[in-house]
């Protein structure tokens, strides 16, 4: 019987669709360079999320490697966070699921700064039993161990837990560290799954 539900932050818990953000706010033929100089590297995909360097780090790395793009990437430095708005929807689930005696726990990749700023100004984590972020234990999704160590730290049966994430990888590997994993596109469909494929009340 499941009786704890593991949420992914951006995607899941916040809104997070950078091609449209980026795109929106440098125009439709900047913004896709903008989005790639900074998040698109293979600088970002090895350092940042896993917690090895921080944004400041990152953005001064960025900005030398893409001269041209320095105004730019220097504002995104400082705004980039306004990306991650609540998902009420989601916010609305996790009450309910807490009010009913569920645990409800975050699991997510992401650079300390960002996430901070997530904690202090999205409701939601309020309501949350606690969480793994990767920055902190330098271990990312998909990998098996950032599972584990969520699993680990607050004494979870993997058979009794269910995660959710908007990455259809990291439900894969969800899945092959023996968690109930279902892929999210949005609050009511993983709802439907988790009262009548899982049995939840609530």
């Amino acid at each position: 019987m499941v009786k704890n539900i593991v949420f992914d932050a951006a995607g899941v818990l916040v809104e997070w669709d950078p091609v449209t953000w980026f795109s929106g706010h440098y125009g439709p033929e900047l913004g896709p360079q903008v989005l790639a100089a900074a998040m698109g590297s293979r600088y970002w995909m090895d350092n940042v999320d896993w917690g090895f360097v921080t944004e400041d780090e990152l953005f001064r790395h960025q900005i030398e490697a893409f001269p041209h793009l320095a105004a730019e990437l220097a504002e995104l430095d400082r705004i980039w966070h306004t990306i991650l708005q609540p998902k009420t929807d989601t916010e609305d689930l996790v009450r309910r699921l807490k009010e009913a005696g569920y645990r409800v726990y975050y699991l997510s990749n992401f650079p300390e700064r960002t996430f901070r700023w997530l904690l202090d100004h999205t409701p939601v984590f309020g309501r949350m039993d606690g969480g793994v972020v990767s920055y902190d234990v330098h271990q990312v999704k998909p990998n098996a161990d950032i599972y584990e160590t969520l699993l680990t730290r607050y004494g979870l049966a993997a058979e009794e837990t269910v995660f959710t994430d908007d990455t259809v990888i990291n439900v894969d590997g969800a899945q092959r560290a023996g968690l109930h994993a279902w892929h999210f596109t949005g609050a009511a469909g993983f709802e439907w799954y988790l009262r009548h494929d899982l049995g939840l009340s609530f």
